[in-house]
C-alpha cells in the first residue's frame, strides 16, 4: 500500500509568509514527538491518545496550512471512533507517511 504513495516534500500553504514562518517551524519541530505516539501499536490503552492526537492534528494541520494533514488526521479520528483496529492501523500508516514528508 505505502509503496505507491507520494514521496515529494509537503510544505505549508503559508510557507511564503515570513510572519508565519516561525510558527510553522515550531509546529514542524513538534512532529517527531507526534510520530512516536502514532508509531505505538494499536491497542485499547493507546486508542484515546491516538484519537486525541488525530483530533489535534486535524485542527492544527488546517491552521498551519497543511490541509492534507488535516484530512488524513480526520480519517484517523473517525477510525478511532469506530474502533476498527485494521482501519486505525491503515490510517495511522498513511498519516505517519505524510508526517515524514512535511518540511519547513
Amino acid at each position: 500500500m505505502l509503496d505507491t504513495l507520494e514521496t515529494s516534500p509537503v510544505r505549508s500553504a503559508f510557507c511564503d509568509d515570513d510572519d508565519f514562518l516561525e510558527l510553522i517551524e515550531m509546529f514542524v519541530d513538534g512532529i517527531e514527538e507526534k510520530k512516536q505516539i502514532l508509531s505505538q501499536e494499536v491497542n485499547p490503552e493507546h486508542l484515546d491518545q491516538i484519537k486525541t492526537l488525530a483530533h489535534q492534528l486535524k485542527g492544527a494541520g488546517a491552521g498551519y496550512g497543511f490541509d492534507e494533514l488535516s484530512q488524513l488526521a480526520a480519517k484517523l479520528e473517525e477510525a478511532c471512533k469506530s474502533q476498527d483496529r485494521i482501519e486505525i492501523a491503515q490510517q495511522k500508516e498513511l498519516l505517519l507517511h505524510h508526517l515524514n514528508r512535511i518540511v519547513v
